[in-house]
């Protein structure tokens, strides 16, 4: 087990947003967050990175309560990927990548010629590594997302948190985000990603987590939502859910009756 959330509960105010939030992430998997707009998805993850301190409960990574980890040590073991977006400033593919790397770095320490070969790793695993010269401004916003999870592996952590990964993004580039995801749980990662797609969820995660109205009302494998009543209460909709047997692969389909 990589990180384990206990008992979380957390508040803007006299607004509750989550209470009571218990899950555990391990090596090879992935594990989908499902909700509402305004469910508390954004602040799950942000409580996980550190940027919110929950009102009680605890988190652990290895064992360790990250409240008694310094920031390096938090950024060494767990590595988020925003939305993609555009960058004010045009730097190269292989100088965001490098980034990264910023926290195994002293404040007066530049990277390395072992940093820069992280970076060129990443690059590679990723298969992007003929973007490495290329403006972060002047690729598509599938690679641009690639980048971004390329600069998160060359920090070294074992968990991914995901952002919407494929939010504004185009059928294509969503598949190509998507797998590389899964090629990185097969490596043994661990992954947390939020989505506003019942089917995205349903086809790519090993797990997946619903919040509703504060409260994680599931928590658990993606076959038992499949009969459907879980995700109708979750969006006062009437859903037909469907196994498709492609051929070559199996796939699902969630639409609205």
């Amino acid at each position: 087990m990589l990180l384990e959330a206990s008992s979380l509960s957390f508040s803007y105010g006299r607004r509750k947003v989550l209470e009571d939030i218990s899950f555990t992430l391990s090596e090879g998997t992935s594990t989908a967050i499902l909700g509402r707009n305004g469910s508390g998805k954004t602040t799950l993850m942000r409580l996980l990175l550190g940027f919110l301190k929950a009102e009680s409960g605890t988190i652990r990574i290895d064992g360790k309560d990250t409240s008694l980890m310094t920031n390096r040590e938090r950024a060494s073991a767990i590595a988020y990927i925003p939305q993609t977006t555009s960058n004010v400033y045009s730097y190269s593919v292989l100088d965001t990548v490098m980034m990264g790397r910023a926290p195994s770095l002293t404040v007066f320490q530049h990277p390395g010629k072992k940093d820069e070969e992280k970076a060129e790793e990443a690059l590679e695993m990723l298969g992007i590594e003929k973007l490495r010269a290329r403006s972060v401004n002047a690729i598509s916003g599938g690679e641009r997302q690639l980048v971004l999870i390329a600069r998160a592996l060359t920090q070294d952590a074992k968990i991914l948190l995901l952002d919407e990964p494929t939010a504004s993004l185009d059928y294509s580039n969503q598949l190509l985000v998507m797998e590389t995801a899964e090629k990185l749980r097969e490596k043994g990662y661990a992954l947390l990603f939020s989505t506003h797609s019942p089917e995205q969820a349903l086809m790519n995660a090993t797990n997946i987590l619903i919040l509703k109205e504060t409260e994680l009302i599931f928590n658990g494998n993606p076959e038992n939502l499949l009969s459907g009543e879980i995700l109708e209460d979750l969006y006062s909709r009437k859903l037909c859910i469907r196994k498709i047997d492609t051929g070559a692969t199996e796939r699902i389909v969630c639409i609205p009756e």
